[in-house]
């Protein structure tokens, strides 16, 4: 049997104030939720950027930064399907089986996607842990190059040559980082065994000062000493502690005025060095 709705059952008062009541009370979902999610990414921004957050977690700005960022989007978006059901509810759908659904899909996902996963799994650990950050010399594998971004699915390198290499994060098993602490900087020279090697190491010594005078060292440049005897000359080792990826600056320096001092006072070179 066929049931007609009429125009005057619309325009009835019991209709309007229904209506009313379910507008009103949408209204309010909605708002509560927008409401709610900026007060916890206040709270958010306040536990790791105000007071004892940074500073009892030890966590630098772009460290924490990205975990905001983090938080906020996962908040935002258990919100959203909290404010979604709550609507759904207020059309009297029935949101166990979306719930359930929401499980079922979540968990075809799980199983399809492990890899993606992982990759998200490994980011938020390398930012959770900071293992790099952006700016920072990585080596990974057979990649090496300056981090330009990192995110919870890749971290994107830049090489020497201006390539940009893209690595899901979840096949990055090993980091060597070039910029955490002072590097060394490290010049071995060659001297012939007829050199008096006085002479030498007090041209070294003065080598040392005026490249620490020139560039910006943590440490040093010192001069080590005599560290390998061969058939026609001596290895003296020179050492510094730069800071990060100015080491082949420090090098370069010290051999460019080494070979000056070395020139004016007329100190032979070692045969297989001048062929």
């Amino acid at each position: 049997m066929e049931v007609k709705v009429g125009l005057t059952e619309f325009l009835t008062p019991e209709f309007w104030f229904y209506a009313a009541g379910k507008i009103m009370r949408i209204l309010f979902i909605l708002t509560a939720a927008v409401v709610v999610q900026r007060i916890l990414g206040a709270v958010v921004e306040r536990f790791f950027f105000v007071g004892g957050g940074i500073a009892a977690l030890h966590f630098e700005e772009k460290r924490a930064r990205t975990l905001t960022e983090l938080l906020k989007t996962l908040i935002r978006y258990l919100l959203y399907f909290i404010a979604l059901v709550l609507v759904l509810s207020e059309f009297q759908v029935d949101t166990t089986s979306l719930i359930a659904g929401a499980g079922v899909v979540g968990l075809a996902l799980g199983v399809g996607a492990q890899s993606l996963i992982k990759d998200f799994i490994t980011g938020f650990f390398i930012i959770l842990e900071d293992q790099y950050a952006m700016g920072d010399y990585i080596v990974s594998g057979d990649q090496a190059g300056t981090v330009e971004e990192i995110g919870f699915r890749v971290t994107k390198l830049r090489d020497a040559k201006g390539v940009l290499h893209i690595i899901p994060n979840g096949s990055i098993v090993k980091v060597s980082n070039h910029t955490r602490g002072p590097m060394q900087a490290v010049v071995n020279i060659p001297v012939a065994q007829e050199a008096d090697i006085d002479q030498v190491l007090m041209l070294l010594e003065q080598a040392c000062s005026e490249v620490q005078g020139m560039l910006e060292i943590v440490e040093g440049p010192k001069v080590v000493g005599i560290v390998e005897l061969r058939a026609a000359e001596v290895v003296v080792r020179i050492t510094a502690k730069t800071i990060p990826l100015e080491q082949a600056k420090v090098e370069t320096a010290l051999r460019y005025q080494v070979k000056r001092l070395f020139t004016e006072a007329h100190i032979p070179i070692p045969a297989a060095v001048r062929a």
